[in-house]
This record gives C-alpha cells, sequence and structure tokens, in this order.
C-alpha cells in the first residue's frame, strides 16, 4: 500500500512541479481548439505534402534535364519515407482526435493528453526534417526554370 501511494505523491509532485505541462494538457482537452485542432491540422498539412511528394517522384525527365528531375525525385523520395512513417503513427490518433469523433465523449481524453503532452513535438521535428528538403528541392526546381 505504500508504494502506490509513493507513486501518487511522485506523480502529483510531477504536476504541481510542470504547470506549463497541466496547461497543455488541460488546453488539449478543450472541445474546440486544443489537440483536436492541432491534430486536424498537421493532417491536412501532411496529405498535402504527400500529394505534392508524389507529383514530384513522378516526374518524367527529358533528355536535357535527367540529372536535374533526378535530384528532384531524389529528395522528394528522402522525405516520403519519414513522413509515411510519421503518418503510421498518427493513425491511431484518428479515433479519438480525428474530425468524426464526438466531440462530449471523454473516451478520448488520453489521447488528448499525450498529443498535447509530446506528440505534437514529433511533428515540429519532422515539420524541420521536411523543411531542410524543400529548401534543396526548391532551389533544384528554381535553377531548372532559369
Amino acid at each position: 500500500m505504500r508504494s502506490v501511494s509513493k507513486e501518487i505523491r511522485t506523480s502529483c509532485l510531477n504536476w504541481a512541479e510542470n504547470p506549463d505541462l497541466v496547461r497543455k494538457i488541460s488546453s488539449a482537452l478543450k472541445e474546440t481548439g486544443g489537440a483536436s485542432s492541432d491534430y486536424q491540422g498537421a493532417v491536412v498539412e501532411l496529405k498535402s505534402l504527400k500529394h505534392v511528394l508524389q507529383h514530384l517522384v513522378a516526374l518524367e525527365p527529358t533528355e536535357d534535364n535527367v540529372s536535374h528531375v533526378n535530384a528532384v525525385r531524389g529528395m522528394a523520395l528522402a522525405c516520403q519515407l519519414p513522413l509515411r512513417e510519421f503518418m503510421t503513427k498518427l493513425e491511431r490518433y484518428e479515433s479519438s482526435l480525428g474530425p468524426w469523433v464526438e466531440r462530449t465523449s471523454f473516451r478520448g481524453a488520453g489521447r488528448k493528453a499525450r498529443w498535447a503532452s509530446g506528440f505534437d513535438g514529433e511533428v515540429q521535428k519532422l515539420r524541420a526534417l521536411v523543411a531542410a528538403k524543400q529548401i534543396s528541392i526548391n532551389l533544384l526546381l528554381s535553377t531548372h526554370a532559369s
């Protein structure tokens, strides 16, 4: 019995020592905005990126631009793998944070809290990874157009 109460005390202390985390999670549990809106925005953004990358990978080179188009396709492929892995991770949040979820349900509170406490940061990491490659792709496309 002592170990359980010690765990509860430790858990409460962790919450009390980290008011930013408490604020973040309480914001995530809001019915309007919060984790659901963040999640849905991230999904839309990532699906759009997936669509653009598919078009870039499908580019057909001519004799004059084979190396250039292959460089663009290579950068697009380099973005696709981490994006695909990340989209797979996102699927587990759809039942709690997706657009068709009943908002009055407390069933998704755990997923919302998990999203707010860490997964949103993973979205930012993926954005940074893709942004670096996007700069290279834009540079390749702009030098090809000129």
